[in-house]
């Protein structure tokens, strides 16, 4: 059967590679380690395609004796682009040229508070003309080895040992850069098993179709694991695909048409809009878009989408900027809160995944599966064991890792491409590298291989949502869980994405925050209970975050679209980036035990506009607890981190020292610029949002406030600018060191409401 395998289409530089028309000698090379002409390591051979020493690379010396070679000489960059328009494995080094990759990986870049998405590995000024070279390392275990390319990024440097920065490798430090294939040799490729159709020919689509035919068939009863009380409905407005020729037709329907059943399965697409949008729907265009919407006015994601929703075997299709109306803020907002419906039944969302903007097509590029080859060289059959004939696969191992491909990709940088991945229970990503798709599990299918991808980052991941335990309650407490802990997450995977419009950040949240509530009881249809991204139910946790690198607190700017939208101090959405929350009690087993140590709610209210997941426009929290006026001393640790050293001193009412703690790092909201501004020794008010021990030395978490002055005079208003972990002797021992002498914490008009007996205080925060 490997005789019926088709070879991909190889131009002549790449067909030399396999045909050996260089001549290279594949056995016992080794890069000479401490100078020109030192002998092989007997040892540790590294067999090798040759070096390029005439570039400033030491060569490579034979075990034997025999003089060292060339490496094989392949397309400069230039060229290589212009390759890959007909050459599969050309194409291959370019969409690797071209890749955004992690700054260190996934996760760090996260934890580190970076947006999800690489940067780009190449800088152009480095790729522009650079050198191409080929090497092959041999590793006989698994039979699996590595097809080199190594680029010499400064075309016209010339070695000189004198200035190289690393002589003992004969390398000049930043002056070469490889990517790396993976080289498969398959035995006995019998294609009449089912499992290898997928290798039939790296450009045809026919296998992957059949693939999630039988994907979506499998999986078509996962609405059992939807909540009940979310009513499956249909979305307002559809499009009605209908094939024709040479094009389909496409028209714009009423979704709660009456002779639509219910249960009629609809398409999902998931896109960025980018800086443009070719065609939307508006007020003037909706009886013509009943009419008809000809086909070629749709860009081309949306026309890939419609094309591949027939091919699926559906006839309605869900396009976001063709179903809702985008000149009505009213129709704007009654469809954005009924996302959770739209996403959660669709019978499939399709993820754009590669496309920036909605004219590059769902996949932007040739897709490289896989490259098959049919060497004829004999030192590729020999090295191997093959039998002559058989075939090679050569594939990316970049695009095997489902963060490089699905996670760094440009739609999972913008924010409301959040909800649509993490409620749709089944999703067809469409990348550049290859196709995958995942339903409500942790078993993540791809086009190169039948075997599931285990991508499961678990219930507290702060780098992708786990769909598995968003809907599976019983999955989350097998992983002892804690539903706030789990929120948490959803919130600091979410804070990181961008948006256009900073009106949208909770609106862009508020399908999420509907379902989440749904699943987990808790009573989403009461006024007053989803407040801001927090959940009444679970204050006073939703308050303890703090900001992680690269974080910002948005500020309205005069006279700007979003002035009015002001979201309070005290939510995490009032930070752009990433937030950490501080919710370790939340592993205690009773409510009691959870809040234990921290402030207690009295009253929260939120202003919002069309209902609690709308735009948020103002909102205030009301609390209980401790809270102490204190001295900061100005003392600058690394922006970078985002805190500072300070030591800081808790005041009494009398402006004395209570007591004095040092070195204490303080993490502020907003510090950009802002820095200078602070006198080196300034007041601010320390908020206790819980502590381990009331009467013993423990840690505790404090949230720093600023004293708001308002023209209705009123008492006791703060606002959130930072927070803090730290450690002190216990809340007992500070208050009593604080109320010498008939002292109290705070003074006449910093508070709302005091306790005598408990030194406790009334307080709002903004």
């Amino acid at each position: 059967m490997a005789d019926s395998i088709p070879t991909s289409t190889l131009c002549d530089v790449c067909t030399g590679i396999f045909a050996g028309r260089w001549g290279p000698q594949l056995r016992g090379w080794k890069r000479a380690i401490k100078r020109p002409n030192a002998p092989p390591d007997p040892f540790n051979p590294e067999p090798a395609f040759g070096t390029a020493y005439d570039h400033g690379m030491e060569p490579y010396v034979h075990r034997n004796g025999a003089p060292p070679t060339l490496s094989y000489p392949h397309h400069s960059v230039e060229d290589l682009r212009k390759s890959g328009a007909s050459c599969a494995l050309c194409q291959t080094v370019v969409l690797s040229l071209d890749a955004l990759h992690p700054r260190n990986n996934i996760s760090m870049d996260y934890m580190e508070g970076r947006k999800p998405y690489g940067v780009a590995a190449w800088a152009k000024e480095e790729i522009a003309k650079a050198k191409g070279y080929v090497f092959i390392y041999t590793e006989k275990k698994n039979k699996t080895s590595r097809l080199i390319f190594r680029y010499h990024v400064y075309a016209d440097w010339a070695a000189n040992r004198n200035m190289d920065v690393n002589p003992i490798v004969g390398e000049r430090e930043g002056n070469v850069k490889d990517i790396s294939l993976d080289i498969h040799a398959d035995e006995n490729l019998d294609l009449s098993k089912e499992d290898n159709k997928h290798y039939i020919d790296w450009m045809d689509q026919g296998s992957t179709i059949e693939r999630v035919h039988r994907f979506l068939n499998e999986t078509s009863d996962f609405a059992k694991d939807l909540p009940k009380s979310l009513v499956r409905e249909l979305p307002t407005r559809l499009l009605y695909l209908t094939a024709g020729t040479p094009d389909p037709t496409v028209r714009l329907i009423d979704g709660a048409n009456v002779s639509l059943d219910v249960n009629t399965p609809y398409i999902a697409l998931s896109h960025s809009w980018g800086n443009t949008m070719p065609i939307q729907l508006i007020a003037s265009r909706l009886a013509e878009f009943t009419s008809g919407i000809a086909f070629s006015d749709l860009p081309t994601t949306f026309r890939d989408a419609a094309a591949l929703t027939l091919e699926l075997g559906v006839s309605y299709l869900w396009i976001d900027s063709l179903c809702i109306i985008q000149d009505s803020a009213s129709d704007w907002l009654h469809e954005a809160q009924r996302m959770a419906s739209v996403y959660a039944f669709s019978h499939l969302t399709i993820a754009a995944s590669a496309s920036k903007n909605p004219t590059t097509g769902l996949s932007p590029s040739p897709r490289p599966r896989t490259v098959i080859v049919r060497p004829t060289w004999t030192g590729f059959i020999q090295e191997w064991g093959l039998q002559p004939g058989q075939t090679l696969r050569i594939t990316n191992p970049w695009y095997e890792e489902f963060d490089n491909t699905i996670v760094s990709s440009p739609l999972n940088r913008r924010g409301w491409t959040y909800q649509e991945y993490a409620l749709s229970p089944r999703v067809l990503h469409c990348t550049d590298g290859e196709w995958w798709w995942n339903t409500i599990s942790d078993g993540i299918y791809r086009e190169t291989s039948t075997n599931p991808t285990r991508f499961f980052t678990g219930p507290g991941s702060i780098t992708w949502p786990d769909k598995l335990s968003f809907f599976n309650i019983d999955k989350r407490r097998g992983t002892h869980t804690p539903d706030i802990w789990f929120w948490d997450y959803l919130a600091s995977q979410y804070n990181q994405r961008a948006l256009t419009k900073r009106k949208d950040k909770l609106v862009a949240f508020g399908a999420v925050a509907q379902l989440f509530g749904q699943i987990n009881g808790l009573p989403v249809d009461k006024p007053g209970e989803y407040v801001a991204g927090a959940w009444r139910s679970y204050l006073p946790f939703g308050l303890h975050w703090s900001t992680g690198e690269n974080a910002e607190r948005h500020v309205s700017q005069p006279g700007s679209e979003d002035e009015e939208y002001v979201i309070p101090s005290w939510s995490w959405a009032s930070i752009d980036g990433l937030v950490r929350f501080h919710d370790g009690k939340s592993l205690k087993e009773t409510r009691e035990e959870q809040t234990e140590g921290m402030p207690r709610l009295v009253d929260v209210n939120v202003v919002t506009e069309g209902g609690p997941f709308g735009p948020v426009k103002s909102g205030y929290i009301i609390l209980h607890g401790p809270i102490f006026r204190i001295r900061v001393a100005k003392k600058p640790r690394d922006h970078k981190e985002n805190g500072f050293y300070r030591g800081f001193r808790v005041l009494r009412s009398d402006g004395t020292e209570a007591w004095k703690h040092d070195g204490q790092a303080f993490s502020l909201d907003t510090w950009k610029g802002r820095l200078d501004e602070w006198v080196d020794d300034r007041e601010m008010y320390f908020m206790i949002g819980y502590f381990e021990k009331d009467d013993g030395y423990g840690s505790g978490f404090a949230i720093l406030l600023d004293l708001v002055r308002n023209a209705a005079n009123e008492k006791g208003v703060f606002r959130r600018i930072g927070s803090t972990r730290f450690y002190f002797d216990g809340l007992t021992k500070l208050i009593s060191d604080v109320r010498q002498d008939g002292n109290e914490a705070l003074r006449d008009g910093e508070f709302v409401d005091f306790d005598p007996k408990t030194g406790f205080y009334t307080y709002k925060i903004v």
